[in-house]
């Protein structure tokens, strides 16, 4: 039986299930007597203290096996426990309130976690576990359960279980675990992440799995197709030893074009950056064989936090990425908050419609003091690297000359104090509504390049919200309209004399890779995760034969033509591993 769901980790792991149930702490509402306040209050910081304890250790052996910037997922939780609104609300429960800390506690963490839940932007909606991880190992502390022990397995096999928190995933037996699969979770997810850093197949996002799953049965996981298997027969264990053989060989094949560029075969060079969140994540672009970063998010900045991030903190930060990947550019987005990203201390609430709101540009127009600290923070930082700078969600002329003249003020302000920055920065638009798309030719004169963001034209264009399970089949950016869109922008960008780049989710699909490039695209930006792949296809074409299969593309009628197209036309000539892989997604 097979079970579909989001591949993870790569890899492909075969053994008997072991089932991981989910921890059940119950919690009581006890009231506490005013003598027995400050006991309470006691105890509490004891569980913090415990907690804190816990995780040191636990960053600290993840740093020893995969380095520092891996074990930086871990000073986030560490964060959290030093959070002062946390602790001013448990003191609060339990004295003003007489109530005791496990119950004030888990109160507060659920309150956080749900906010989180509502949250559209995946990122961030994977940061409740985060919260639950570190809500559960505190309260094992209040509750007197103490560390929960780390998986224990007799034998090497598969786990199964409902969701495995980053501590979970940072103390599994890489000699006995042989993959796991989770019913909830995403690529993001920083048990994910560890994963990853560790080695060990995963497969996330498998729903209803654990009421199939018993004792005695054997599963393949496959981490490389986001698949798992429940119980196959020989002739299917058969064939994923051989697909274990044959993705060997592909990682061989694409090591060997690690330092090789992205040229096609009759010389056409494309550049391919990485799309990052982190700081820590400029280790991945190096390992993926980047030619930079295409889009820094920098919202981390902003969000789940107490208070502002001064500029200090940000050029520390913007400075280390921009140094460890010189020579290699980075663009920095600036902050893109408003719609499903809110910071409470700035004063947002949620909105009816947040994706047609107060978001990303507006956002930051509307408080220039803030908007002008980040853009300080980034002119610094391109004193010591290769630093462009992008506005998002830019949807009209005013719009960005509004932001240019603040860049403008921020410029001078630095030269009259003699502070370093790059008097040539590189200052871009995102294009993600159609309102851009149709103004392209007049934003382009004002800027020095275009970004398409892929993931927000294509639901802007088509009108539906990406994050709408009842909508996901109609979410297509292989759709006609979409597609003209593209091919709008990079004339009116060319027309001007401007680079135009992708920086969706599109770009790293290998098909759609050799489409954009066959429409103009200069620049492409991905997930380092899938940027070898996309290398290998487009040293695979020829360029004339990618304008080709644009041209004929762009006369269909549907998505499903198109991907008609790209496979007729590019399963011949891309390399096995490659013309088997999904196209649209």
């Amino acid at each position: 039986m097979k079970f579909t769901g989001i591949p993870a980790s790569p890899g492909i792991g075969a053994g008997p299930i072991v089932r991981y149930e989910t921890e059940e702490l119950k919690v009581r509402d006890i009231r506490i007597p005013p003598a027995g306040v400050a006991r309470e209050i006691e105890r509490f910081h004891a569980a913090l203290d415990a907690a804190r304890k816990d995780l040191s250790r636990i960053r600290d052996g993840i740093a020893a096996e995969l380095g520092k910037h891996e074990a930086e997922i871990y000073d986030a939780h560490l964060l959290i426990l030093d959070d002062p609104e946390l602790k001013r609300a448990v003191e609060h429960g339990i004295r003003d309130e007489g109530r005791n800390a496990a119950f004030v506690f888990r109160a507060h963490m659920s309150g956080v976690a749900a906010r989180l839940e509502q949250v559209n932007d995946e990122y961030l909606r994977e940061r409740r576990a985060d919260v639950l991880d570190v809500e559960r190992r505190v309260l094992r502390y209040l509750l007197g359960d103490g560390p929960r022990a780390a998986v224990a397995l007799e034998r090497p096999a598969v786990l199964v279980a409902h969701e495995l928190s980053p501590s979970d995933a940072a103390l599994l037996d890489r000699s006995k675990v042989l993959g796991f699969v989770t019913e909830v979770g995403s690529r993001g997810s920083h048990a994910a992440i560890v994963a990853r850093g560790r080695g060990i197949p995963a497969v996330v996002s498998v729903r209803g799995l654990m009421q199939r799953v018993k004792a005695g049965d054997t599963g393949v996981v496959d981490g490389f197709a986001g698949e798992f298997e429940l119980n196959p027969d020989a002739e299917r264990r058969a064939f994923f030893d051989a697909r274990r053989d044959a993705l060997a060989d592909e990682e061989r094949t694409l090591a060997g074009i690690h330092d090789q560029p992205a040229a096609t075969l009759d010389g056409r060079r494309i550049e391919l950056a990485a799309n990052i969140e982190l700081p820590a994540e400029a280790e991945q672009v190096l390992a993926a064989g980047a030619d930079g970063v295409g889009l820094f998010r920098t919202e981390f900045f902003y969000l789940g936090r107490p208070e502002l991030p001064s500029e200090e903190e940000q050029y520390a930060a913007y400075r280390g990425v921009a140094e460890r990947l010189a020579p290699r550019p980075v663009i920095f987005r600036t902050m893109d908050l408003g719609g499903d990203k809110v910071a409470s201390y700035l004063g947002m609430t949620h909105e009816t419609n947040p994706f047609l709101g107060w978001r990303g540009i507006r956002f930051a127009l509307h408080h220039p003091d803030l908007f002008s600290t980040q853009l300080r923070a980034i002119y610094r930082a391109s004193a010591h690297g290769r630093v462009r700078l992008m506005f998002p969600m830019i949807s009209s002329l005013d719009e960005l000359q509004r932001a240019n003249g603040l860049c403008g003020a921020v410029a001078r302000e630095l030269k009259r104090t003699r502070v370093p920055f790059d008097p040539e920065l590189e200052i871009g638009i995102m294009i993600e509504t159609p309102s851009a798309v149709w103004m392209a030719e007049e934003l382009a004169r004002h800027a020095r390049f275009l970004s398409i963001g892929t993931n927000d034209l294509t639901q802007y264009t088509l009108a539906m919200d990406r994050d709408n399970e009842r909508l996901a089949h109609l979410y297509e950016p292989l759709d006609p309209a979409v597609l003209r869109s593209i091919r709008h922008t990079v004339a009116a960008a060319h027309g001007a004399g401007r680079w135009v780049g992708v920086c969706g989710e599109m770009a790293g699909e290998p098909a759609n890779a050799v489409l954009l490039l066959g429409m103009g695209v200069d620049e492409l930006s991905m997930a380092s995760y899938d940027l070898p792949r996309v290398k290998a296809a487009i040293r695979s074409v020829r360029a004339g034969a990618a304008e080709a299969v644009a041209r004929e593309a762009l006369l269909q009628s549907s998505a499903e033509d198109v991907k008609a197209v790209l496979h007729r036309a590019l399963d011949p000539v891309l390399p096995g591993f490659l013309s088997a892989r999904r196209v649209g997604a």
